[in-house]
């Protein structure tokens, strides 16, 4: 059998595998192995396999994951991203709409720190949803803000998301990570506007705040519990700009800072340390199996030159713009039934030499994936932050797939910008 064939097929059944729910890792793993030993033998694959899991788990850049994951399980776990949000609840919370946009702008801030665009969304609907329940605020409104506000921690740094794609095509991480802060900061501002619009047109679905009573003298106290996360973020972000530290370093740095800001807020006991750091493994576990399973699947790939065919046939596209579309609707598509981690890595071994072949930036076509992913994540009817949301909040699918309409649409203007125009992509890089 042509060796092509045999990438083709295990596509199909990679796909199977995970319709039906297996866990994604150890379907690649599974697949890569055994389709390596058909072409060679068995205990080649098993030489490849341990060699792979080996070398890609002793990657220094790897330590990356752990680190800016427990910086964000800290911040999550010990109640600091409840202050975000009440402070940006201070300053915003007059406007028509304000306590949705303060959630907005908390989810921006509080990704900052944290890099799981699931974690943003589940501490929000803790955190924001029942404010705005409480307010009146309808729950297509409220409940969509949350969810599509928790996958701005998938852009902005640190991204488990650029980590992934980092590792996978040997990209410098420090570098991704800066390509993320302009569209982040981007995608927050389409956020609010699309709020703006829709409590303009639609009045009853949020209440008059002008009349709260919220003095200057109210919100500058406010600063006095975020101010040093504020501060973190500062760091890491001119620490990577200026060359200071590798991410590697910062997201020591992160980590050890956090300890230290929840310990001197008297927000860390025995018990919630322990909470963060079983947080921490879980998480970790299951990149590292993701990773990992990457790795020997698209070992395999490579050896059936699938990736080197599918990069001939792109090329037959001679217009750059159809190329990229035709890539994007691809990822949307898929999006709406699979898991966009399934997804990426199945399709980051494949398209990355595509992307190379095209000459296009490498740091662009991974904010363009994470984008892209990001969509994925509020995509109905899989959308794996709409699922989150539903469950924590208590608000139907069916209202939460109405609310995120609105959202989707700011979310592919987002995309088109970022195609349009690169420089927003790296203008820090």
């Amino acid at each position: 059998m042509n060796y092509v064939m045999y990438g083709v097929i295990a596509v199909i059944v990679l796909l199977v595998l995970i319709f039906y729910k297996m866990w994604i890792g150890a379907a690649l793993a599974i697949i890569g192995f055994v389709g390596y030993g058909l072409i060679y033998d068995f205990e080649k694959a098993a030489i490849m396999v341990a060699s792979e899991a080996y070398s890609q788990i002793g990657n220094y850049s790897f330590a990356t994951v752990i680190l800016f994951t427990y910086m964000g399980c800290i911040i999550a776990g010990t109640g600091l991203g409840d202050d975000l949000f009440k402070t940006a609840d201070r300053w915003m919370g007059k406007l028509k709409g304000g306590v949705a946009i303060a959630s907005t702008v908390s989810c921006g801030i509080f990704g900052a720190v944290c890099g799981s665009s699931t974690a943003c969304a589940l501490t929000m609907s803790k955190i924001a949803y029942p404010e705005m329940h409480k307010m009146k605020y309808d729950d297509r409104l409220s409940a969509a803000t949350v969810a599509a506000g928790g996958t701005i921690g998938f852009l902005i740094p640190p991204s488990i998301g650029f980590i992934m794609y980092g590792l996978i095509t040997e990209n410098s991480i420090s570098k991704l990570f800066l390509s993320g802060v302009m569209p982040g900061i981007l995608q927050v501002v389409l956020y609010i506007i699309v709020i703006m619009i829709l409590v303009r047109v639609n009045p009853k679905w949020a209440p008059d705040n002008s009349q709260r009573v919220i003095t200057f003298k109210d919100k500058v106290k406010s600063l006095k519990t975020t101010w040093p996360i504020l501060i973190l973020i500062l760091v890491i972000v001119f620490g990577l700009y200026g060359g200071v530290f590798t991410a590697t370093e910062a997201g020591a740095i992160g980590a050890v800072a956090a300890l230290v800001l929840a310990a001197a807020t008297r927000k860390l006991n025995p018990k919630i340390l322990k909470e963060v750091t079983m947080d921490t493994a879980k998480t970790t576990g299951q990149v590292v199996l993701l990773l990992v399973g990457a790795y020997i699947f698209s070992r395999f790939l490579t050896v059936t030159r699938l990736p080197e065919r599918m990069t001939e046939l792109a090329m037959g596209i001679s217009s750059p713009v159809l190329l990229i579309t035709a890539i994007c609707a691809l990822y949307i598509l898929l999006g709406m039934f699979l898991d966009i981690y399934a997804i990426t890595i199945l399709t980051i071994p494949i398209l990355y030499p595509i992307s190379v072949a095209a000459g296009w930036d490498a740091i662009w076509f991974g904010v363009i994936l994470v984008k892209l992913m990001q969509i994925g994540m509020v995509s109905p009817p899989y959308g794996t932050n709409l699922f989150v949301t539903s469950s924590a909040t208590g608000v139907p699918l069916k209202q939460l797939y109405k609310g995120s309409v609105p959202f989707l649409v700011a979310d592919l203007v987002h995309l088109v910008l970022l195609i349009a125009f690169p420089s927003i992509s790296l203008c820090m890089v």
